[in-house]
């Protein structure tokens, strides 16, 4: 069984988040079931806003085979070192992936639909254990614009192989997801190049790639995304497995009521963790990139602070 993992919160990003869950989600299962391929739907609501139903709620009544986690505000306070970060996309996609049923890994986003090559080759169910799957990235307005030929890949230069815009369409055995760790869960201050890192550490452990065709992006606002984004030197980031990740330690506690987990902590840290005042990002020094330094022609510096050529 596949387990497609996606994430969100009930918090309308980019508007029209609602509309583009369910349409992709309904789509992408019910392709997949066409073509005899049996899959569930994971979907991790990360932080969601009191007072507002939870998507989790509605995609259950609504989506047979899907299944929900709820992760409290609580833990996203306790964890995060950025205060602008609502949603750890990637803290929330392991916690998808930890408790996924599926042999097979799918991590994907709540506005991607399937191209038919990538669903053609998940019909062929042929997959090799130690291969990391990947799609291109294609942006469109609406679904009528679904393998649409004259579209081409955003990233088809992408040389790294295939880690810009990763996060989107991720696809692995979960013996390959767990023996690299996961994606990084020690990079609080940002959401940014966690896919690039898991790409890279898949490729270091001798895991080679292959592209299988392309999803489909239904273009969207991304309110607050400059004021969101930090970026680092992440080629510096150690890329060792982690001991554990997904919130699968144990000051979790984990409610499991029919398809609906709940994950929270124990009082003493959820008081701790609400009470906590969130901080401004701060990139560590070691994932700094070099500054260059104004001595190392001080000729030209000095030529050009005096405005000189």
């Amino acid at each position: 069984m596949i387990s497609i993992v996606i994430v969100g919160r009930n918090d309308n990003y980019g508007g029209d988040f609602e509309d583009r869950l369910f349409s992709t989600s309904l789509y992408n299962l019910k392709a997949l079931e066409a073509r005899g391929v049996e899959a569930e739907l994971v979907f991790v609501e990360w932080n969601p806003l009191p007072g507002r139903p939870l998507l989790s709620e509605k995609l259950l009544s609504t989506i047979d085979k899907a299944r929900c986690i709820v992760v409290d505000a609580s833990i996203h306070r306790l964890i995060s070192e950025n205060r602008h970060i609502k949603l750890f996309e990637y803290h929330a996609k392991n916690a998808g992936a930890a408790r996924a049923r599926g042999s097979w890994l799918l991590l994907t986003n709540p506005d991607n639909y399937f191209g038919d090559d990538v669903l053609e080759f998940l019909q062929k169910g042929n997959f090799e254990t130690r291969m990391l799957y990947r799609a291109g990235w294609i942006d469109i307005e609406d679904a009528s614009s679904l393998n649409d030929p004259s579209l081409s890949d955003n990233h088809a230069s992408d040389i790294e192989p295939y880690c810009m815009a990763s996060g989107d369409f991720i696809f692995c055995s979960r013996s390959l997801f767990h023996e690299i760790g996961g994606f990084r869960e020690d990079l609080t201050f940002s959401n940014t190049h966690k896919d690039a890192i898991f790409c890279t550490a898949a490729f270091e452990h001798t895991a080679p790639v292959q592209k299988i065709g392309n999803t489909y992006h239904l273009s969207h606002g991304r309110p607050g995304q400059n004021i969101r984004r930090v970026d680092f030197d992440w080629r510096k980031v150690d890329r060792q497995p982690q001991d554990s990740f997904g919130l699968t330690g144990d000051d979790i506690i984990t409610t499991q009521n029919d398809r609906l987990t709940t994950l929270t902590l124990p009082d003493h840290l959820q008081r701790a963790a609400m009470e906590r005042t969130l901080p401004e990002p701060v990139v560590p020094q070691a994932y700094r990139p070099p500054q260059p330094s104004v001595f190392r022609h001080p000729r030209k510096t000095l030529k050009r602070l005096l405005g000189l050529r």
